[in-house]
Order: structure tokens, then sequence, then C-alpha cells
């Protein structure tokens, strides 16, 4: 019989941890599935979401390569080495049948590990800008999944296929709240539109910035909204003293440091202000949540930039660029937004119809697949040797 046991690795920001957990939330119930192990960073976010998942999970003393000459830099190839020779120890202890790798620097041991093993490994990249270990690993790759069209001309793997299944999202976003449900989960009047702005995980220090100084504006508004503000765990307090304590103190106002499931407050959202990152689209789009994208600028290739233009072109979102005046354009797309419910209604099934929610249950299939011919592979060996 086939069974299947998972290494999930992938680290560094929520758009490598996110489709990692997915997967994981995607197979964990299913019947051919031994085990899963998941392998990053040790005291960083994905440790975190992890163990408050339940997941086995390994920490490896890992960081990214530095880019200037530097002792980092001289040293980092040392760190390197050391967290695959522990990676190595674990894979053969854990004898896992297939390894899929979501990108970030907490990937690249594992990956080697499991090449030097000659275990068949997959590789997805969320973004349509392909990150280094992705790039360097593809070629080795059983699989490269493509979370958006623009990676797939990037990432050429040498013997296995190339697929654009797009992001794996959690089943969370797949089966949100109704939006009264959402609204009493987190204290909020169901009868007033809403706002969401979120930074992603580690918040956006410039969204942050332009929404603080309208805030007063945005809250005196009629018909009057809610603003649900998620600012980032290392913001949280900086926010709390620099807002206006009548805004701070105001019914309609929620302030958040971080949540660990953004489709509760997507389900309330008639409107987000957000970045435009390959996670956030994939999850909004699957939920149909309009947005207002003001794309990070220092982006490897941009590739914010051209996220959000695709969507906007698409009719399901607004795109502003990152300026000395994005508080004032916020607040003018805003105003005219709040007031256009028939333009709301259009961006949200604009937004639906650019949802990919068979992606999990894709990528899924193709890892079995993987694996059950990795097994086969074994068997055959085994039977061969012994004759």
């Amino acid at each position: 019989m086939v069974r299947h046991r998972l290494v999930l690795t992938g680290g560094g920001t929520g758009g490598h941890i996110y489709p990692a957990l997915a997967m994981a939330e995607q197979l964990k119930d299913d019947s051919d599935l031994e085990a899963i192990l998941y392998i990053g960073a040790k005291g960083h976010l994905e440790e975190r979401l992890c163990r408050a998942r339940g997941l086995d999970f390994i920490g490896l003393d890992v960081s990214g390569m530095p880019r200037k000459l530097s002792g980092k830099l001289l040293a980092w190839p040392f760190q390197l080495l050391a967290a695959v020779v522990e990676v190595r120890k674990a894979l053969l202890e854990f004898r896992p049948t297939v390894v899929l790798g979501t990108g970030g620097y907490a990937s690249a041991p594992a990956l080697i590990a499991a090449s030097l093993l000659h275990i068949p490994f997959a590789i997805h990249e969320p973004d349509a800008h392909p990150g280094l270990v992705n790039r360097l690993l593809a070629r080795q790759a059983s699989l490269v999944s493509c979370g958006m069209h623009g990676a797939y001309d990037t990432l050429k793997p040498k013997r296995g296929k190339i697929v654009v299944n797009g992001n794996p999202v959690g089943k969370s976003f797949l089966n949100p709240l109704k939006r009264d449900a959402a609204c009493a989960v987190l204290g909020l009047r169901s009868d007033l539109k809403t706002i969401l702005i979120t930074g992603g995980s580690q918040g956006a220090r410039a969204i942050n910035e332009a929404v603080m100084s309208i805030l007063p504006e945005l809250l005196d508004v009629e018909p009057p909204v809610q603003i649900i503000h998620q600012v980032g765990e290392k913001n949280i307090y900086e926010c709390k003293e620099r807002i206006d304590q009548i805004s701070l103190n105001n019914s309609r106002y929620f302030l958040r440091d971080y949540f660990d499931d953004l489709s509760v407050p997507y389900a309330v959202a008639d409107l987000t202000i957000c970045r435009a990152g390959a996670m956030t689209i994939s999850e909004l789009s699957v939920m149909g949540t309009p947005a207002v994208f003001v794309p990070f600028p220092f982006a490897a290739a941009d590739h914010q930039t051209h996220n959000a233009k695709y969507m906007s072109s698409k009719g399901a979102a607004i795109t502003i660029v990152q300026s000395a005046q994005l508080a004032e354009d916020l607040k003018r797309e805003l105003l005219k937004l709040l007031s256009d419910d028939e333009r709301i209604r259009s961006m949200h099934k604009a937004m639906l119809a650019e949802g990919k929610p068979r992606a999990a249950m894709d990528l899924a299939s193709q890892l079995k697949e993987i694996s059950t011919a990795h097994q086969i592979r074994q068997n055959k060996e085994g039977v061969h040797q012994q004759g």
C-alpha cells in the first residue's frame, strides 16, 4: 500500500509560509498520508504558526545570504552547510516520500539535502518573480508549481514538469464565515460598511502612516463606516502612541497587530487596503474582496506593481502608487468608492473571477503522484537487489 510522507519547507515571510500551511491543511485528513513534517528557520514566523497548528516542526539556525561583503557573508556558507547536514539526518530518520519547498532561504537546506539523498522534491513559487532559492533549485525539481503566470517562463525544471496551479490558500478562505457570523467573532456591527487595512504579516509602515493621517476624516464620513486596521506586530505600540485618542477610542475603529487567519476580516470587509503580494491577491480573489492596492515599490522586479495593475485591469481593484501624496490619494479613492455601491459590487464579481480555489487540491494530487512513483521505483529497486 502506498503511504505518503511529506516534508514541507519554506519561510522568511508569510508569502512563503502560508502556501505550505495550506498544503498541510489540505493533506492532513488524506487517508493515504502517513506523516507531515515542516522544516524552517528556528524562532521565526513559520515555527510559531506550525506549533499553533500542531504540526511537527524542525527549526534550523539558518539565514538569508548577506548581499554585501562582510564577515557574515564569509561565515554564511558554513552556516548553510551545517543546516544541510542537520536536515540530511532528519530526512534519513523521517523517510519522506516527497518534499515541497515554497521558497525563502529557510527552504534551501531541506531541498539541497533531499537532492543529495535522491528524494524527489517539488517547488511551489508563489510570486510572478521567482525568488533566488527557487530559481537555483528548480532545475532539479520533479515538479515546479507556479502561483502566477509570470514565473512560468523563468523556472524551467531539467527533468520534471511545470504547471500554473495558482496559490494554495487555507480552507477558511474557501469556506469563509458568513458576514454576520464574522462580525460577531470580531465584535463588529453588521450594518456598517467596513474597510480593512492590512500590510501583510509584517505590516506596512507607509500604509499605516497614510491611514493614521486621514483616520479622523474616514471616521467622520456619512453614512458612517467601521475600520479594521492591522498594523503588524512590530508597529502596534508606535501606532497606539501616535493615533489621536479620539480616533483610538472610537467604537468604529479596531486596531489589531496581527490576524492568524485573515479570512475572518476579509469576510466582513467591503473593501481592503493592502499590498499586492501574490498570497494576498490569491486570498482576496477566492473570497471576492475588492481591493485598493498600494504595491511595495521595492519588491524584486517591482512584481507587486505588475500584480496590482493586472488585477486593476480586470476591474477587481484600484492601484495607488506609494508616494508622498499617498494619504491624499487614498482618501480621494476611498471617498469615491464608499459612495459607489455599484462599483464595489462590480469589483467583487471581478475579483471572484480571478480566484483559483482548486490550487491546493491540484498541487496535492501532483505531490501524491510524485510520491507514488518514488515508492514504486524504490520497491522495484529493492526487488532487483534481492534478485
